[in-house]
């Protein structure tokens, strides 16, 4: 698939949204008008006309087969370019170093990055602006809106603020980067699918009893087919729209992690994660991902990792594509680069796999090794921007280890992660964390 082949139907999401509020007030004055279990027949009607369009949907897209994004490992494996597939045995000199780098460059990336989520570029420059507060950043946000709500499930607003944190603030894309640690450790390198679901089982709430979440998307709907009976892999794609967005890849860090100069490695557990709930560039951005990060720990150039991390997935995919095209179209500022961004992909979902990868590309190219310009300008570029923080913090911190990262950016969180899984204590010691990726990866660097 290519971008000149991709025709997106016109709709608005206003009016959209504007009819189902038609609705809603319909059912209420139906009520109020004495003809309110009339009107509940109708509203269970629209409910059930909406799921099967939904199914329509579901069924529509998966019949659908191209031969240059298939699904399965080894058709993936046989449309790559020619690549390194492993560049180095055993660990780097300074893995721990520099594995330290990827952790705290995540977790610092996704912390400054979920403040102002999905925000538009010129809502967060005013807020920026409003509150004294450089922009792009240079250090976290001063003020967040309303700060003392929840921020999932165990944290709140304001401990994502600047002089507020006393450790890693809580959010799903750290916890999935633990959660790949603990599949890693309950079941080995060689996990099933069926062997992560009963990690995610037992370990990631969907919600507490106020209704705050802990995970969202197809993760929440993964997670719903679960508590509903259903098995893999009717459960991880049941009535789920997600298959091509980001969230498939904001799981890929553990297996880099693991996996350093093994990018073909990394990249084959982040299938096996993915494909989950996942397909075709969802799955491939996971992909790329992984293996941009194993890179990353034997590489002096972030863009050298981008590069190693593109022959792990199919040449002519659309998620390849808008990797090279990234490549190729430099931008100097976060400005220009989601406005080429946008001119090119306009239709996309906001949270699509493929646009925000194209953003940390962009993130790496304009930061070179700076960490703080890096996150700040790929924070900046708008769209699912905790999730690009985080990736884009990871790769360049594997890069320059951890004491090339401002202090700033790691001294807040005090050594600890604050996090919402059941059966774990609610603080984790991340040197503990990054100790355990370690003897993983020791295992790995073995083979």
């Amino acid at each position: 698939m290519n971008m000149k082949d991709v025709k997106y139907i016109p709709f608005s999401a206003v009016s959209l949204q504007e009819k189902v509020d038609d609705i809603t007030r319909y059912l209420r004055l139906s009520a109020e008008f004495g003809c309110g279990k009339e009107g509940g027949r109708i509203f269970d009607d629209f409910k059930e006309d909406i799921d099967r369009r939904i199914q329509e949907f579901q069924e529509l897209v998966l019949i659908q087969k191209d031969e240059q994004e298939p699904d399965d490992l080894e058709s993936i494996r046989a449309l790559r370019p020619d690549g390194p597939r492993r560049i180095t045995t055993g660990l780097p000199k300074d893995y721990f170093q520099r594995l330290r780098g990827a952790f705290y460059g995540r977790m610092a990336g996704c912390t400054l990055g979920a403040a102002l989520e999905f925000q538009s570029i010129d809502s967060m420059k005013s807020w920026a602006e409003y509150f004294g507060d450089d922009f792009p950043l240079t250090d976290y946000w001063s003020r967040i809106n309303h700060p003392m709500d929840t921020h999932y499930i165990t944290g709140k607003k304001i401990d994502l603020t600047k002089g507020h944190m006393d450790a890693v603030p809580p959010d799903d894309d750290t916890i999935y980067t633990l959660l790949g640690l603990l599949t890693l450790e309950e079941h080995g390198l060689d996990f099933t699918q069926e062997d992560m679901a009963s990690v995610w089982k037992k370990y990631l709430p969907i919600e507490d009893e106020q209704g705050n979440r802990g995970c969202y998307w197809g993760e929440r709907k993964m997670m719903q087919n679960f508590q509903k009976g259903m098995d893999l892999p009717e459960a991880g794609i049941s009535g789920n729209p997600n298959l091509q967005n980001i969230a498939g890849w904001t799981r890929a860090d553990a297996y880099g992690y693991v996996c350093p100069g093994w990018p073909e490695k990394a990249a084959e557990m982040a299938y096996r994660d993915c494909s989950v709930n996942h397909r075709r560039n969802g799955v491939y951005g996971s992909m790329f991902m992984a293996a941009a990060i194993a890179a990353a720990f034997v590489v002096d150039d972030p863009m050298e990792a981008v590069k190693i991390g593109l022959t792990e997935i199919p040449e002519n995919c659309l998620f390849a594509e808008g990797i090279r095209w990234a490549l190729e179209n430099k931008s100097n500022n976060y400005r220009e680069a989601a406005d080429k961004t946008w001119n090119i992909y306009g239709g996309m979902f906001n949270g699509s796999a493929v646009t925000n990868a194209i953003h940390v590309v962009m993130g790496l190219d304009i930061g070179q090794k700076d960490f703080t310009k890096t996150i700040g300008e790929t924070i900046a570029m708008s769209g699912d921007n905790d999730c690009t923080g985080a990736t884009v913090g990871s790769i360049v911190g594997a890069v320059i280890g951890k004491e090339q990262i401002p202090a700033n950016w790691t001294n807040p969180f005090q050594g600890r992660m604050h996090i919402y899984l059941k059966g774990m204590p609610e603080y984790l010691d991340i040197e503990d964390v990054c100790s355990r990726f370690e003897a993983i990866a020791q295992t790995v660097g073995e083979l």
